[in-house]
């Protein structure tokens, strides 16, 4: 295991970086990348290649990677595809791992030849190759970024993208979210470097505890598929699947110049390995979000749910498609409906699960009774999972408490007390108005840091619950298989 997590710390954690494709007399690529790798805090060497500039950015420049005063871990190539490979052909064996932003290869009409003369070039120069068509890493733990925004906190969500544009959604909107990422790679064509690669990768690391993928082709599928057979679901990986219908395999075949496999193979793969798989990118990031929040059961897997908030409608629905998805929102057994009932529960409170409780009632006394509820639930309705939803709208039109605050530490503080025992998720449903999505996205944020998972709405909250579940229950029948 460590030496497969050693034989990548060049393309994560390198010391020593070359930037080709930046000007000392306009913005190209290559300034960008430096003024974002600064902005993350790299505290490595950074070798801007030029053939004529003496310095760039500030940083002494060299003429080819060749020349650098020491050998280069992560090469940053964004100059014109024609040039790429005899650039890096002449670095004789001084570069560990290139990354190739440069387009006009598999994804182009007539550039299947180029990219066949790129990787040979690659590998004439003694160096592994990351695309190309590809944005390269974003790391947390090497400091190193493909967008700007400044250093994001480590985590333990590693991520591999086929697609440089969703990998940019990924890292934008995990931070709205509240993802902690260990690392995001865009792979691009994968030439050289692919998908099985990086999954052989972060299984191994110990730094990353939850895996994710946008995928479009694997080249190797049976090594993919064994590596995941061989993890027994140590660890959670998510998969969104690009081209898994006729018209999007061809729109994949005319981004990556891959031609993708049909739905049935991958929906037997995540059958036959625990893996999850989801249809869009609002869900890939959801069940991430869940997946980083809790600590997967061991037995029995989560099963039985309660749904706790404000509005009744969407309790409803969620309960629809808990149990279509085989999860159990049965009625409170009666000592606890009554145990809620001698909390001075109103009339039009509902105690019968869905618990539906008004606005006006929660913000008694700072949200006393929420904490109470909840405290009351953890301790006598056995449940694996307690859904928590907010209707922002309502909650925050009573201005004169912080009640959407007094909720969310009424969350944290039941968290504690559940001590993983019941997965404890939060739904803050807006409405799309400035005001709400602004005191939301930092109730999000705090809510996140305490270790809490939170949703945009019920029905996302459900389906995280359940991909939890479905992930759960692989472990749970495969344990039992075994013994």
């Amino acid at each position: 295991m460590s030496e497969v997590v050693d034989r990548f710390k060049p393309l994560f954690r390198p010391r020593t970086v070359a930037i080709v494709g930046a000007s000392a007399k306009s913005t190209a690529q290559g300034n960008r990348f430096i003024r974002m790798l600064r902005q993350a805090g790299f505290a490595g060497s950074m070798y801007p290649i030029h053939p004529s500039a003496p310095a760039i950015e500030g940083l002494q420049a060299f003429p080819s990677l060749a020349q650098t005063p020491e050998p280069i871990d992560y090469a940053i190539v964004a100059v014109a595809g024609e040039k790429v490979p005899e650039l890096l052909a002449a670095a004789g064996g001084r570069v560990r791992f290139a990354q190739v932003m440069s387009s006009g290869f598999a994804e182009s009409e007539g550039g299947r030849e180029p990219e066949r003369s790129l990787v040979e070039a690659a590998r004439s120069g003694g160096m592994r190759l990351l695309g190309p068509n590809c944005m390269g890493t974003h790391s947390t733990r090497g400091r190193l970024t493909f967008v700007a925004g400044g250093p994001d906190e480590e985590g333990s969500v590693g991520v591999m993208s086929q697609s440089g544009g969703l990998a940019i959604d990924m890292v934008h909107r995990g931070r709205v979210r509240g993802l902690r990422y260990s690392e995001v790679v865009s792979l691009g064509n994968c030439a050289d470097l692919g998908p099985e690669d990086l999954l052989e990768y972060f299984l191994a690391d110990p730094a990353t505890g939850v895996i994710g993928a946008y995928l479009e082709h694997i080249r190797d599928g049976r090594r993919f598929f064994e590596l995941l057979r061989e993890a027994r679901a140590a660890k959670p990986v998510v998969i969104l699947k690009g081209g898994r219908t006729r018209q999007g395999q061809r729109a994949a075949a005319s981004h990556t110049g891959s031609l993708a496999s049909n739905d049935q193979i991958w929906r037997a793969l995540a059958k036959q390995t625990g893996s999850i798989l989801v249809d869009t990118l609002e869900e890939f990031l959801d069940v991430l979000v869940a997946f980083q929040a809790f600590t997967p059961r061991q037995a029995p897997p989560t099963g039985r749910v309660l749904l706790l908030g404000n509005g009744g409608g969407a309790s409803v629905l969620a309960t629809d498609y808990l149990a279509r998805r085989g999860l159990d929102v049965a009625p409170l057994d009666a000592p606890v409906a009554a145990a809620l009932t001698r909390l001075g529960l109103p009339a039009g409170a509902s105690i019968a699960n869905p618990i539906d409780v008004p606005a006006n009632v929660l913000q008694r006394n700072k949200g006393a009774l929420m904490r109470e509820i909840l405290e009351l639930l953890a301790d006598k309705a056995q449940s694996d999972a307690i859904l928590m939803h907010v209707n922002l709208a309502v909650i925050l039109s009573y201005r004169e408490v912080d009640m959407l605050g007094d909720l969310v530490e009424a969350a944290v503080r039941a968290k504690d007390v559940l001590r993983g025992r019941t997965h404890l998720s939060l739904a803050l449903r807006a409405n799309g108005e400035a005001e709400l999505e602004d005191r939301k996205r930092k109730s999000c944020l705090d809510a996140m840091k305490a270790g809490i998972a939170v949703f945009d709405e019920l029905s996302n909250q459900a389906m995280a619950t359940a991909a939890i579940y479905d992930y759960e229950r692989f472990r749970h029948l495969r344990q039992a298989a075994v013994s």
